[in-house]
């Protein structure tokens, strides 16, 4: 008896791993004969793939239709649990032989009521769960059988993805909405190639040989990127003037909503000289040295040389490229009867998206003002700003990242005070005075950074993307933890900033810490001095007086709304600005001194008109109005923007400055204008009038003049008008 119960259990036992075996059977027959499958999954997406908004940051799984026949998803379903195979159940959706559709996992925030007629859709979201590492991601028919899985390892690398590639699962790099078909070769991390000369400023042509440790060498002297298809590395390379030979990049069109100019001669070109090494099993990091050989040393005197090396479908692409209007500008006229919506059309273009999966690898080149190398290093760039994003010379912001290079700093002194910074600005002056002179942000700077108030310093650099002379810009310092760490020794992990409205520390709620003080402010009445002295508690009084002495001095018209940055430690710390205390940092002075008629112009009183956001100090801005009805803060804004009118917009002090300035940039401004402005009208600056292309000397010395008139005349306007509009008897 005991014999044939232990047959019986061996029996159940066989047909239990037959039953098994059978499932699994028909689960692979199934998923081998079903038209769609799960080709590619992404847990982690920073930079992997953007959804039919441009936004990055979504999980997403994308499926494949391998058949010959159009198939609707309608029934189907996804899931990351085999306790629950019908999470997400597909709407009626069409898939084409040889589709890809990705499915997000979020929600889909368009109106789609002012979707047009005849949009179909590209994409699928409001996948109700998240991709988890350990975790499966199953893909069931309408019968509910499993037809194809995917896993997820744990410990997952972000921007890495579960590839189906021919009949196997790989972890690869992403291919969006495209199924690889032969299988990934690992291979081995070659030695990239040394160069006989550094890159560097020439005068006569210069002879450069490549060598490389094992593999053949490849190279390109355009800037782009070379592989086995580029020219082959045989013997020493003479670089040359290319200044004659046809642009590139300069020539392409489309880049902007604004001025869409493009240079009718040839630009100056520097050779972007890029090498691989490449073997049977192996391939080297792409190293570049960039050479300027014969370019006119006058037009670039006293001045850096920036060059900026990335492969061209990184600026110019139109599937990812920054630069362009682009793939989603495309989609959002493809979706949307924009006669109907309300949409800002300039935030789906590629130079108008933001954040860090808009963010591209370069490699940065930079030369002494004597045209020495002195630093280079792979970063991260975006294109920064705001309507200067429209504009054909855009301003970036270049990014360290260990991820690139090891190197989480720009390990340099650039700005000579002994400070690094893990990002850099380079600013191309503004949306109007980029055309102009350049220097307004910078010489406000200049001028005022012996406040209590974050500046930025700044040096001028003449910049060459992939060869090609691309303009002046400022290099800059930029509002960041590592700025405030090492101006005020706050630790980074222990800083809140907030700029326009939003966290720069990447906590949202952080936002509310200081729209709590200035909800305090504007609910309590501020002439009760309890009131006031609380107040101090949370704001460094001085820091916020400068900041609206200033921008109300130079009569900015873009700030108190936009363009404010404010800052503080998140936490009580033993250093002397860890109190928790707010305090402003200056940045965008461009829109001021006398840029704009009837904003910024000497006469204009800035304490009550002349705002783009209606945001006047006393008119609009409810933080410095609340604390206007506190006498003892009238009188000490007072006694400081007097100190500040007399000490440092001193106009014999900043007329010198301002002219000093000037001779070092004028060759540099008028190169830079020509390259971008053209006929450009600039109809609301004051010296618009009689302006004729090219831009010359005589242009840039009335632009000069402007300015300095400004300075001249400021001080006979708004110190009255403070004192009249503050009601205090001088």
């Amino acid at each position: 008896m005991k014999r044939n119960k232990q047959l019986i259990c061996i029996g159940v036992v066989l047909l239990s791993i037959l039953a098994i075996c059978l499932v699994k059977k028909l689960a692979i027959e199934d998923e081998e004969k079903s038209p769609i499958v799960i080709s590619e999954v992404c847990p982690h997406n920073v930079t992997a793939a953007y959804d039919d908004n441009g936004d990055y940051g979504a999980d997403y799984i994308e499926l494949y239709n391998r058949s010959d026949s159009s198939v609707n998803l309608k029934g189907w379903s996804l899931s990351d649990s085999g306790e629950n195979l019908r999470k997400f159940i597909f709407p009626d959706f069409i898939v084409e032989p040889g589709q890809c559709i990705i499915a997000w996992c979020s929600d889909n925030t368009d109106d789609i009521s002012l979707y047009r007629d005849d949009y179909v859709p590209v994409d699928v979201h409001g996948l109700s769960f998240h991709i988890s590492d350990g975790e499966e991601c199953i893909l069931t028919d309408p019968e509910g059988q499993v037809v194809s899985s995917a896993v997820i390892a744990s410990g997952f690398s972000d921007d890495k993805v579960v590839s189906l590639i021919g009949d196997d699962y790989y972890i690869s790099d992403p291919s969006p909405y495209y199924v690889e078909q032969t299988p990934p070769v690992e291979k081995r991390n070659l030695d990239a190639p040394t160069y006989s000369v550094e890159g560097g400023w020439f005068t006569d042509n210069v002879v450069v040989e490549l060598s490389a440790k094992e593999g053949e060498i490849y190279y390109t002297l355009d800037g782009s990127i070379p592989d086995e298809s580029s020219i082959k590395y045989t013997g020493a390379i003479t670089i040359e003037n290319r200044t004659d030979e046809p642009n590139i990049y300069s020539n392409i069109g489309g880049i902007s909503s604004e001025n869409n100019y493009l240079p009718d001669y040839n630009v100056d070109k520097g050779t972007a000289l890029k090498a691989v090494a490449i073997s049977a099993d192996g391939k080297s990091d792409v190293v570049c040295n960039t050479y300027f050989v014969g370019l006119d040393e006058s037009e670039y005197e006293g001045i850096g040389i920036l060059s900026v090396s990335f492969d061209p479908d990184d600026f110019f692409g139109y599937e990812k490229g920054i630069y362009v209007y682009g793939k989603v500008y495309d989609l959002l006229y493809a979706k949307f009867d924009m006669e109907r919506a309300d949409i800002d059309d300039v935030k789906y273009t590629h130079f108008g998206k933001k954040g860090r999966g808009w963010e591209r690898e370069v490699g940065v080149e930079f030369f002494t003002s004597n045209h020495v190398k002195i630093y280079s290093q792979t970063a991260g760039i975006r294109v920064h700003g705001g309507w200067t994003r429209e504009m054909n010379q855009k301003n970036f912001q270049i990014y360290a990242r260990e991820e690139y290079d090891g190197n989480n700093s720009f390990n340099y002194d650039f700005f000579d005070n002994g400070l690094i910074f893990d990002k850099l600005m380079l600013r191309s002056g503004g949306s109007t005075d980029m055309y102009v002179s350049k220097i307004r942000d910078v010489l406000v700077h200049s001028l005022v950074n012996d406040r209590e108030i974050g500046t930025q310093r700044s040096v001028p650099y003449a910049v060459f993307l992939n060869g090609e002379y691309w303009g002046l810009y400022n290099l800059q310092e930029t509002i960041g933890t590592s700025y405030i760490e090492e101006y005020y020794g706050v630790p980074q992990n222990n800083v809140v900033i907030i700029k326009n409205g939003e966290s720069r520390t990447n906590d949202a709620n952080d936002v509310s810490l200081y729209d709590d003080v200035v909800t305090f402010a504007t609910e309590n009445d501020m002439s009760i001095v309890d009131n006031y002295r609380e107040f101090e508690k949370k704001v460094d009084i001085q820091s916020l007086i400068d900041y609206y002495a200033i921008e109300t001095y130079v009569a900015n018209s873009d700030t108190y709304k936009n363009n404010y940055a404010v800052w503080r430690s998140r936490d009580p710390g033993l250093t002397e600005y860890e109190d928790c205390r707010w305090r402003w940092l200056l940045f965008d002075l461009d829109d001021s001194c006398a840029m704009n008629i009837g904003a910024n112009t000497a006469d204009i009183d800035s304490f009550v008109t002349g705002n783009w956001y209606d945001n006047n100090p006393l008119n609009g801005d409810e933080l410095f109005t609340a604390l206007c009805a506190n006498q003892e803060f009238r009188e000490r804004f007072a006694d400081s923007f007097t100190e500040i009118a007399t000490n440092n917009f001193d106009y014999e002090t900043v007329s010198a400055k301002l002219w000093a300035m000037a001779d070092r940039y004028k060759a540099a401004t008028i190169k830079s204008n020509n390259r971008f402005r053209g006929d450009f009208a600039l109809d609301d600056y004051p010296g618009f009038e009689g302006y004729e292309a090219p831009y010359d000397e005589e242009d840039y010395q009335k632009d000069i003049e402007i300015l300095d008139a400004f300075f001249r005349d400021r001080a006979g306007y708004i110190i009255n008008y403070m004192y009249e509009d503050l009601g205090i008897t001088n």
